[in-house]
């Protein structure tokens, strides 16, 4: 008989399994990163209904868990919080699909990390909650987010003006003679991303998230093996263009 669990959860990817099944894969606060085969997707009878499976959506669910990366099965789910901006706002829709690309790319552990979960899922709440988003928004979400992932700097010692090694995840008072920097702006630009309240303006210009994008880019594809480029990031540069 199968061990149930109370988790909740956010939804990173849904894929299309045979003709009425999904594989759904779920940040989950109590194991991390779980993947579930949901059947019967669209009936009347399906445990999980379609509107569950959307990026970010934040669930609660009754599940199985049986480890060593295996496919688990849901008995019961519910909506944890419904959205009132993200769905009708293309924008925040942009940027959530953006999120859900990334934390895809970097969640990738299943094992309990509470901090981390958190760090997510009031990043979700944000982009559905703030006021006015700023365009670097899902820059700034970023850059926080590689100090749950265990390399980023120590923003303690930073200091403006710096330049921002990319090997070391460090600031600098002079760029690297040995390793990666990003210029001077870039990493002015990447300071005022990780130091980002959520509610002071967050002002980097077009060119600038440009370049921090690119370094962002760079600083993950050296530390985390596999990390690549995104797919989702024509229409959300187009969006803020």
């Amino acid at each position: 008989m199968s061990q149930y669990h109370h988790s909740k959860g956010i939804v990173l990817s849904s894929i299309k399994y045979g003709d009425s099944s999904r594989i759904v894969r779920v940040y989950t606060d109590g194991f991390g990163l779980l993947s579930f085969l949901v059947n019967s997707v669209g009936s009347k009878r399906a445990v999980v209904r379609s509107s569950m499976l959307l990026p970010l959506t934040l669930v609660e669910l009754v599940h199985t868990y049986k480890g060593e990366g295996k496919l688990d099965r849901i008995k019961e789910a519910k909506m944890d919080l419904t959205y009132t901006a993200i769905p009708y706002d293309p924008v925040r829709n942009a940027v959530a699909l953006f999120l859900s690309e990334l934390f895809t790319k970097t969640l990738r552990e299943e094992a309990q990390n509470v901090a981390k979960f958190e760090f997510v899922r009031a990043a979700c709440l944000a982009l559905d909650t703030l006021d006015t988003l700023p365009a670097a928004f899902h820059l700034s979400i970023w850059a926080k987010l590689t100090q749950y992932l265990g390399f980023g700097p120590n923003m303690d010692r930073s200091l403006p003006g710096q330049f921002f090694d990319l090997q070391d995840g460090a600031f600098l008072n002079e760029p690297s003679l040995l390793h990666p920097s990003l210029d001077q702006q870039t990493s002015a630009d990447l300071r005022s991303a990780f130091l980002w309240d959520f509610e002071s303006p967050l002002n980097i210009s077009k060119a600038g998230r440009k370049s921090l994008l690119e370094g962002l880019e760079r600083f993950m594809n050296i530390h985390l093996d596999g990390f690549g480029k995104f797919k989702s990031l024509e229409v959300l540069t187009e969006l803020f263009s």
